[in-house]
């Protein structure tokens, strides 16, 4: 697989998550399938896109996303581009924090050991989201999500918004891994949505 399309299935990932986190916000629910594959991607330590996620149907919601997101101009795009950079800047100061990044190692390794209960339960959700809200939800500025009330106030779709958002970092960490940098961004786009058009997704 050569560097641009696994650079731009990486990318992929991280809008999906955010996408993910934007219909939670402002739904109360999110697509499952895409939902399942971010949050599997957390437990996986792997730099390979293809060994994180097992087919471009896993990440359609985030091709889908990149295609809106490069292809107009789409009000509906603001949250997802603004948490995507978010996400971005936190992993930039996540990596110079040894210990922060120790801490979500650890965690994440003792969580893949006990296995109890399936990535989605809202067990491993309330599990995530902890540890999001002690690591990285201490780093400036913190992430705020804008939704619906009646959702954003309920604990368990908070857990899930959390859950991703750690996701969101995965994916962040797994673009740069292959190379991804902010500034392609804008001088890839008319490669990278060809790319993206010819996927089966």
């Amino acid at each position: 697989m050569d560097k641009l399309k696994q650079q731009t299935l990486a990318l992929a990932s991280l809008l999906q998550t955010t996408t993910l986190v934007d219909q939670l916000a402002s739904t109360g629910t999110c697509d499952s399938q895409s939902n399942k594959a971010s949050l599997k991607s957390i437990m996986s330590d792997s730099t390979k896109v293809y060994e994180v996620f097992s087919s471009t149907k896993d990440l359609s919601i985030g091709l889908g996303a990149l295609t809106k997101a490069f292809g107009t101009k789409s009000k509906s795009m603001q949250n997802v581009i603004f948490y995507s950079l978010a996400l971005i800047n936190l992993e930039k100061k996540l990596m110079k924090d040894q210990k922060l990044l120790s801490q979500i190692s650890d965690e994440i390794n003792f969580i893949k050991k006990q296995d109890f209960f399936e990535i989605g339960h809202s067990n491993s959700l309330a599990r995530l989201a902890e540890l999001y809200k002690t690591t990285l939800g201490g780093l400036n500025p913190r992430i705020m999500v804008s939704g619906e009330q009646i959702y954003l106030s309920n604990q368990h779709t908070a857990n899930h918004i959390r859950a991703l958002l750690l996701a969101g970092i995965r994916a962040v960490s797994l673009w740069k891994s292959q190379g991804g940098r902010t500034w392609q961004l804008l001088l890839n786009k008319k490669k990278t949505l060809k790319l993206v058009n010819t996927m089966d997704f």
